[in-house]
């Protein structure tokens, strides 16, 4: 095929001088129409929702005219690349498929005019600003030439690239056509025609014919790649020790379920309260004595060892060794009395001071003095106090029910 480059540009000229002239005369349209729509501003309107810098939007423009000459020029050459084709193909009369292209080509030679032209006016209307509508329009015309250009790119190598080359058997005289190899069927080295001639081994059991085929190009580059996979591996698992192997993730997984768990627990644990609060064991009991000698706590009033002798003389609260409570002796009452007081008789709530886990723990300890029977200690106070069962009664539901108690 042959394309003479003088008429050719001569074409592109008249074409680019055409396209100019349209794009001069619909923006000219697209001002009076920006005028026109600023004086019918008067009336209040809803503002779109965005609104993009016209000279974002004139740039996209150029570049939609910009392609619409590029689609032209590929047009052109699309249709003098059909009609070369069918200048050849006119021998056997097989050139409906490319009358078909023409008529699809002019088709979409027509769409794009359209587009282009109902494009360059919408965002002349907006002034210093284009709404988000118009810039959709222009993305869609932008796309469309896009698509446009590579239809005409692969059109015009379809009909470009060179027949299958035809030779003629010696021994036959017949005329063979070289069979054409897609490039996925190279990638795993299909044989064709020659190749089963070549590589046929005359073994042929049940119309089965055994070949000497090579190892698929695809297996060796997966093969090589398993070797290489091979190397990184060993390096980095065994050798240099950057990854842990199955027993050490092992580990890490089971040191960060335990983390997670503690965490849990820690914060389960604060929620407990005199309606859940269960006898700690001597870890907690441990730290609830801590708590409950700290100075300015408990023991300033009940003595560090529960007994109420504070400095030799009774204190303010009461024995908490014995069987006698004046608000219950259960592990609830107990939490509940810590937790909210009983500021009539001297004792503050410390539900501000301590978590409720500490609060459980103090409880514990408290719980734990029972029995001891210390000396000296302060009287009997409240009542005998037994627990029934093997669980301790509900806490009290208010201040009023313990006072009555």
């Amino acid at each position: 095929m042959t394309l003479t480059l003088k008429p050719y540009l001569q074409l592109f000229r008249r074409k680019a001088i055409y396209l100019v002239v349209l794009l001069l005369s619909v923006c000219t349209g697209g001002t009076l129409s920006a005028q026109a729509a600023d004086a019918a501003a008067a009336q209040p309107a809803k503002a779109p929702e965005v609104y993009y810098d016209s000279l974002f939007a004139y740039t996209l423009l150029g570049v939609t005219v910009l392609l619409a000459a590029v689609i032209y020029v590929l047009g052109n050459v699309f249709i003098m690349a059909i009609k070369n084709k069918i200048a050849e193909q006119k021998k056997n009369g097989s050139f409906t498929k490319a009358a078909v292209l023409i008529l699809s080509l002019t088709a979409a030679s027509g769409s794009l005019m359209a587009q282009d032209a109902a494009a360059p006016a919408a965002p002349a209307a907006a002034g210093t600003v284009v709404s988000e509508t118009v810039m959709y329009i222009i993305g869609s015309v932008l796309i469309l030439e896009l698509i446009i250009i590579f239809y005409f790119t692969f059109g015009i190598r379809n009909f470009l690239k060179k027949e299958a080359p035809v030779t003629v058997d010696a021994a036959t005289g017949k005329v063979v056509v070289k069979e054409k190899i897609h490039w996925f069927d190279r990638l795993y080295k299909r044989n064709t025609q020659e190749d089963i001639i070549k590589l046929d081994l005359g073994h042929d059991y049940d119309g089965i014919k055994e070949l000497d085929n090579s190892v698929p190009a695809w297996w060796q580059w997966a093969f090589a790649f398993s070797i290489l996979f091979g190397v990184i591996y060993l390096y980095n698992y065994h050798i240099a020790g950057t990854k842990p192997l199955q027993q050490k993730e092992l580990q890490i997984a089971m040191d960060i379920a335990a983390a997670k768990q503690a965490a849990y627990l820690e914060k389960s644990a604060n929620n407990v309260d005199e309606k859940t609060v269960k006898m700690l064991g001597e870890a907690d009991i441990a730290a609830g004595k801590a708590l409950f000698i700290k100075p300015g706590a408990c023991a300033t009033c009940h003595a560090e060892n529960g007994s109420a002798i504070v400095n030799g003389a009774p204190g303010i609260g009461p024995n908490l060794t014995d069987d006698y409570w004046l608000h219950k002796g259960d592990i609830g009452s107990i939490f509940y009395s810590i937790k909210y007081g009983w500021p009539e008789k001297g004792m503050k709530s410390w539900k501000d001071d301590y978590s409720p886990m500490q609060i459980a723990q103090l409880a514990s300890y408290v719980k734990s003095l029972r029995g001891s029977n210390p000396t000296p200690a302060k009287e009997k106070q409240g009542e005998l106090f037994v627990e029934e069962g093997t669980g301790a009664p509900a806490a009290p539901k208010d201040s009023a029910a313990a006072k009555a108690n």
